[in-house]
């Protein structure tokens, strides 16, 4: 699943956000079992929300149970994703309902910005999108990418594994 664009989105005062149409042609065909396409949506980082579709999170998932249970460390992380994970379904009209405790740890309030990155997709508010997204330093980004995706090119040429 390659999942790729930037969304703007309204959200509606029950808390549904209809998923563009463009972005649920990328998932392919909805669930005919479930009535619509299925998402898990939980806690992100940087104060966004992941939403996964049903597909991702069922590998996400075999990897956190393969985290360690007794180790202080990754219970945290486990507890952060878990809690507020909640299975959803599109409706009639392709919208989701986002549950309040999660909108309220985003900031979400009646619009927000999606943005599909490979195989998931982030919930923003339209500040924090700002904030941590747009408004980071062109020069920061530059350094990573040479840290980050130079270390790949070096690791083609050694034989080296990729690091994902």
């Amino acid at each position: 699943m390659q999942l790729l664009g930037e969304f703007p989105v309204s959200i509606d005062n029950k808390g549904r956000l209809r998923v563009p149409t463009a972005l649920l042609r990328q998932l392919g065909e909805p669930s005919a079992e479930a009535g619509g396409y299925e998402f898990v949506v939980t806690r992100g980082f940087e104060g966004a929300l992941s939403l996964y579709p049903q597909a991702t999170w069922k590998h996400f998932e075999v990897r956190l149970s393969q985290l360690n249970r007794h180790s202080e460390r990754q219970r945290k992380l486990m507890r952060f994703i878990y809690s507020g994970a909640t299975y959803l379904v599109t409706d009639s009209a392709d919208r989701i309902l986002l549950p309040k405790p999660l909108m309220e740890h985003a900031g979400l309030s009646d619009e927000a910005i999606l943005l599909a990155m490979q195989n998931y997709i982030e919930i923003w508010s339209p500040e924090r999108y700002q904030q941590n997204v747009l408004m980071t330093d062109p020069e920061d980004i530059t350094d990573l990418a040479d840290e980050v995706l130079g270390s790949m090119e070096d690791s083609k040429s050694t034989g080296e594994r990729e690091p994902f």
